[in-house]
C-alpha cells in the first residue's frame, strides 16, 4: 500500500523524488569504500574492455544531456506560454462559476511546465564526469585495472542521474499537459452549452429592474411628502397676515 502512495506521490510531484534520489547517489558515490566494494566486480573486463565501456558511457551521457535540454526545455517552454494564453482566455468566456477554477487549472498547468523546462535546465549544469583527463591517465597506469573499474562504476551513477532528471522533465510535462487538456475541455463544453451563460445574465437584468423600480418608488415617496409639507405651511402663513 506504501509503495503505491509512493508511486502516486511520485507521478503527482515528479521533481521531489528526484531530487532525493540524485542526492542519495551522490553520497553513494562520494563513499570510496562503497564505490570500491561495487565495482569489485567490473575488474574482471579487462583494461581494453573497461575503456571502451567508459568512452561509451561518456557518449551516453552527452546524448541524455543533448536530448534533456533541446527537447524537454523547447516543448516546456511552447506549452507554457499556450497554458497562459488560455488561462486569459477565461475572461472572455461568459460569466460562469466555473470560469475560476479553470484559471486554477491552467495555473497549476504552467507550473508544471515551468518545473519541466527549469528540471531541463540542469542539463547545463555539468555533472561530474570519471575516466577523463590527465589524472585519468596517471591513476590508470599507477593503480590499473581497479581504478578504471571504479571510474566506470561512478561515471554510470552519473547517467543514472541523467536518465532520472529526463524522467523527471518528462513527467512535470506531461502533467502539465493533462491539466491543460483538462482546461480546455472544460472551456469546450462551456461554450457549447450556452444556457448556463444566459442565467446569470438574466439575474443580473432582473436586479437592475428592482433597483430601478425601487429607486422610482422612493423618488414618488419624497415627492408627495414635500407637496404634504408645503400644504401644511400654507395656513401658517394665512394666519400671520391677520
Amino acid at each position: 500500500m506504501m509503495n503505491f502512495i509512493y508511486r502516486i506521490f511520485e507521478e503527482v510531484f515528479p521533481i521531489f523524488p528526484f531530487l532525493k534520489n540524485k542526492n542519495s547517489i551522490l553520497n553513494k558515490v562520494s563513499n570510496g569504500n562503497e564505490v570500491a566494494s561495487k565495482s569489485e566486480r567490473y575488474e574482471e573486463l579487462g583494461s581494453d574492455s573497461l575503456n571502451i565501456r567508459i568512452k561509451e558511457e561518456h557518449e551516453r551521457a552527452s546524448k541524455i544531456d543533448e536530448k534533456t535540454f533541446k527537447f524537454t526545455l523547447g516543448l516546456s517552454i511552447s506549452l507554457t506560454v499556450l497554458a497562459a494564453a488560455s488561462g486569459s482566455f477565461v475572461k472572455f468566456l461568459p460569466n460562469s462559476p466555473f470560469a475560476i477554477y479553470i484559471s486554477i487549472i491552467c495555473g497549476i498547468s504552467s507550473l508544471y511546465m515551468l518545473a519541466a523546462g527549469i528540471t531541463a535546465l540542469g542539463a547545463i549544469k555539468t555533472l561530474a564526469t570519471y575516466g577523463y583527463g590527465t589524472d585519468h591517465l596517471l591513476n590508470q597506469k599507477k593503480i590499473g585495472d581497479a581504478y578504471l573499474a571504479e571510474a566506470l562504476y561512478a561515471q554510470e551513477r552519473m547517467n543514472i542521474i541523467r536518465q532520472l532528471r529526463n524522467e523527471s522533465a518528462y513527467q512535470s510535462l506531461r502533467n502539465g499537459f493533462v491539466m491543460l487538456f483538462l482546461a480546455l475541455g472544460i472551456t469546450v463544453v462551456m461554450l457549447g452549452n450556452p444556457s448556463n451563460a444566459s442565467t446569470p445574465t438574466k439575474t443580473n437584468i432582473e436586479d437592475v429592474s428592482k433597483k430601478r423600480e425601487t429607486t422610482g418608488l422612493n423618488e414618488k415617496i419624497l415627492v408627495s411628502d414635500e407637496k404634504n409639507d408645503n400644504k401644511s405651511m400654507q395656513p401658517t402663513a394665512k394666519a400671520s397676515d391677520d
